[in-house]
């Protein structure tokens, strides 16, 4: 009969790294245990890193009235005012003859 695995969670993966970070600074394991939990320990960094890096790019989209996936930003947009163009804000410091 095999056995099913259950999927582990991002946050139990954290946890896991987390003990293993606990472990390491207490400084009681010998120096072969130490660089074991060591090593295990940049495996899940970096297996964490590359699902964090996954969402990261899974965020970056939207998903379009057509049904496919298109970029959230478009090169040269600056939507950081929510895509309103300057908001009425006008800066005390321009020279008020530049503009």
């Amino acid at each position: 009969m095999a056995t099913t695995r259950k999927k582990v969670t991002f946050e139990e993966q954290m946890n896991e790294l987390q003990e293993i970070v606990n472990n390491l600074q207490q400084g009681n394991m010998s120096l072969d245990d130490s660089l074991k939990q060591f090593k295990n320990g940049m495996k899940l960094a970096n297996k964490l890193q590359n699902q964090l890096d996954k969402a990261d790019e899974t965020l970056a989209q939207l998903m379009g009235a057509d049904g496919q996936l298109h970029p959230a930003e478009e090169a040269g947009d600056d939507l950081s005012n929510n895509g309103v163009q300057n908001q009425g804000y006008h800066s005390e410091f321009v020279d008020k003859d530049e503009k």
